[in-house]
């Protein structure tokens, strides 16, 4: 039997071999490094970012009525868009100090998907940012250079608040 013969190998179609694997990937590394759109939000003077995917709209924050009993995070309910809605302080479902509603100010940010329709109240909406998923990983991302925002997982969140 007689050794098999070692092909010689190109490095140029090495090269052109790997970038062509590379490409057929489908993109996911570049969405990943891309990173996550997401709304920047102030609460109790801390910034939080929720992904955009899950946030269906954003409005000024309007009266609640309180639900008796209710965790301290359940403001209590709302009505919006011709039903009625559970509203859930952010600062205070994070587990941080909540200054408490105060009328006429805040805004409502109204989440996707679910039975029962959530918003969160916050103080207020600051704007977009785009988060890596590898600064995501300390718990802390930068947002274009401005301050330092905490991302949320709005289904872990919601995960002690929804049936």
């Amino acid at each position: 039997m007689s050794p098999q013969a070692t092909p010689k190998l190109d490095p140029d179609s090495l090269l052109a071999a790997r970038a062509a694997r590379l490409a057929a990937r489908g993109g996911a590394a570049a969405r990943a490094e891309a990173g996550e759109e997401v709304l920047v939000c102030d609460c109790a003077g801390e910034r939080y970012g929720l992904p955009v995917a899950g946030v269906a709209e954003v409005l000024p924050a309007r009266p609640c009525t309180p639900i008796p009993g209710a965790p301290a995070a359940l403001v209590g309910i709302a009505a919006l868009s011709g039903g009625v809605v559970s509203v859930l302080d952010l600062a205070a479902a994070l587990g941080r100090p909540s200054p408490g509603e105060r009328p006429g100010t805040g805004h409502f940010v109204a989440l996707r998907g679910g039975a029962a329709p959530v918003v969160l109240r916050v103080d207020r909406v600051l704007g977009l940012a785009r988060a890596t998923g590898a600064d995501a990983a300390s718990g802390y991302v930068p947002a274009d250079g401005r301050e330092d925002f905490v991302l949320v997982d709005l289904a872990r969140l919601l995960r002690r608040f929804r049936p």
